[in-house]
């Protein structure tokens, strides 16, 4: 926010995000009150406010802080155990928020598919490293100048691969 913004214009900001946030969130913590406790169910929506009025894109938020800026710096270890109880309580899955996620969505497409407008989906491939990791099956690596390149040894990097892939050894039947 602004440096001229004033205590009761941020507070009023951080009320229509909890506001909005709830109103985002409510059917999926009505699924959640079904099989968790009251009390974690309100850690879960306390937690994603935190996340959102803290986040910081570059540094990120360690445990120990999500503790703190859930129960205040003096309850900070109380804080870090209630997440940790949330995470790690054996009546839900992360299967619950994925099929929220999915629900949303799925209304969000269908919503602008039926005003005429274009929806348009990122297709991330996070999961996979480079391109380079992209391959079919059943073929192997082969010797390239790119795989040369790759192979040049890098500061803090002691122990290139062998020349020939471990995938690739003579009861594969790879030629190089």
């Amino acid at each position: 926010m602004n440096k001229g913004t004033s205590k009761a214009e941020k507070k009023q900001a951080s009320r229509e995000m909890e506001t909005r946030c709830w109103r985002f969130l409510r059917p999926l913590l009505a699924e959640l009150q079904k099989q968790l406790d009251r009390r974690l169910v309100k850690t879960v929506l306390d937690l994603v406010l935190v996340i959102v009025m803290h986040r910081h894109r570059n540094n990120g938020l360690l445990l120990s802080e999500l503790g703190e800026r859930l129960l205040g710096s003096a309850r900070s270890p109380a804080g870090v155990k209630r997440i940790a109880s949330v995470l790690h309580s054996s009546r839900w899955h992360s299967r619950i928020i994925l099929k929220y996620l999915w629900k949303q969505a799925h209304a969000k497409v269908q919503e602008l598919w039926q005003t005429q407008h274009e929806a348009y989906v990122i297709w991330d491939e996070s999961v996979l490293e480079k391109s380079e990791s992209l391959k079919a099956e059943g073929l192997c690596a082969v010797r390239s100048s790119k795989a040369a390149r790759l192979k040049r040894i890098k500061a803090g990097y002691f122990n290139p691969p062998p020349t020939v892939p471990s995938s690739c050894r003579a009861s594969t039947g790879c030629r190089f």
